[in-house]
């Protein structure tokens, strides 16, 4: 058998250098990235750094005198919202990394918002929100005269391959301009993926997938959304070295938004309101328990001076939100050797408030710009 021809030492050389060097500037590169990631993370995690876009949802209360409600309304507009911004972005083609396959990427996203809205009779977006910090005084304003009419999330990515086609991926990032972080897993199988000869050549790679994003970094609130998505794709050779990959998909959002215990009158103390005398309970002088029959039973209850209690049943809740959408999505992924970028465009198929009418969300479409850069291996 006719033997391969002999590669000089000197160009073997200079290709392992050259390989090695490549290698080593891409690591060091997203190692740079994944470091500034952490120390963002790390730095957005304390309500020392908390942002502008910081919800505040005990400012959504309507109040009559000192009795008051929570906005459920303007709560599940702007949960909707949000919700959306942090939604898995399955922001891939419908072939995976393949079996031992593995990508890192970075990504952000940059989801509108119907910043200027009115819902439940108020602007949400400007009542539920932080806004700035005085520079004398250190204390967030009454209202956001001015909220962000973007959202960006920024995150790292990690995805790999496994048999029979399927892909897990993780995903950890975080909100800009506030003090949240985002972080979440995906799982997809391609149905169809990797024919290149005869029939099935022609054919588009398909697949299917699921995904969770969660918030934390608030304890006011819960926020988490699931995506179901499907999609198809084909790829194209580009100079031999380089591949295009086109794709559309269609995802279905849900959205669960369950709020904690919030103090909707945040600068009453009702302490000092009720003239606080310590529980009803035995050991208490002043407690109605102890003062004889006819009185209440030791029921820990606060015992008030001045009798106004009107001020503890103004802790209370948000209703409970679950919130469906559809949106659809068009991507173009280009790759060239280990590296690889890829946009994305996904915005809403039907109006918000086409399956959330009853719990009264509304507004206009939302859209969401995607950008990723990474590696594949």
């Amino acid at each position: 058998m006719p033997r391969n021809p002999k590669v000089p030492v000197a160009t073997a050389c200079s290709v392992a250098t050259f390989a090695t060097f490549a290698t080593f500037a891409t690591f060091a590169t997203f190692a740079t990235f994944a470091t500034l990631a952490t120390f963002a993370l790390a730095a957005t995690g304390g309500s020392a750094w908390a942002g502008d876009m910081d919800p505040a949802p005990e400012r959504l209360a309507s109040c009559a005198t000192t009795a008051c409600v929570p906005n459920n309304v303007a709560w599940a507009n702007m949960m909707s919202e949000l919700g959306m911004a942090i939604a898995p972005t399955a922001f891939h083609a419908a072939r995976t990394t393949g079996l031992g396959g593995f990508a890192l990427s970075l990504e952000t996203s940059f989801t509108h918002i119907n910043a200027d809205a009115t819902a439940g009779g108020v602007q949400y977006w400007h009542k539920g929100t932080e806004g700035p910090v005085d520079p004398n005084s250190h204390a967030f304003s009454i209202e956001n005269t001015t909220p962000d009419s973007i959202l960006g999330v920024y995150s790292l990515k990690a995805r790999k391959g496994l048999a029979y086609g399927f892909e897990i991926a993780g995903d950890l990032g975080y909100l800009a301009n506030t003090s949240l972080w985002v972080g979440g897993a995906d799982l997809r199988w391609a149905i169809l993926e990797g024919y290149r000869t005869g029939a099935l050549g022609y054919l588009p790679d398909v697949s299917i997938g699921a995904g969770v994003r969660t918030i934390g970094g608030s304890p006011k609130f819960f926020l988490t959304t699931v995506g179901l998505d499907a999609q198809v794709s084909k790829p194209f050779a580009v100079a031999d070295s380089a591949v295009l990959t086109p794709y559309l998909g269609v995802q279905r959002i849900i959205i669960f938004a369950d709020s904690s215990v919030v103090d909707l009158t945040p600068t009453t103390d009702p302490l000092n309101q009720c003239g606080y005398l310590g529980p009803n309970l035995p050991g208490n002088k002043n407690a109605p328990g102890n003062l004889g029959s006819g009185q209440l039973p030791n029921d820990g209850t606060p015992v008030c001076k001045t009798g106004n209690v009107s001020d503890f049943n103004n802790d209370t809740t948000f209703r409970k939100a679950r919130i469906h959408r559809w949106r659809g999505m068009l991507g173009l992924n280009y790759r060239f050797e280990i590296l690889y970028l890829a946009a994305q465009f996904a915005i809403d198929m039907t109006d918000p408030g086409a399956e959330n009418g009853v719990i009264g969300v509304n507004g206009s479409r939302q859209w969401t710009t995607s950008l990723e850069a990474g590696v594949s291996f």
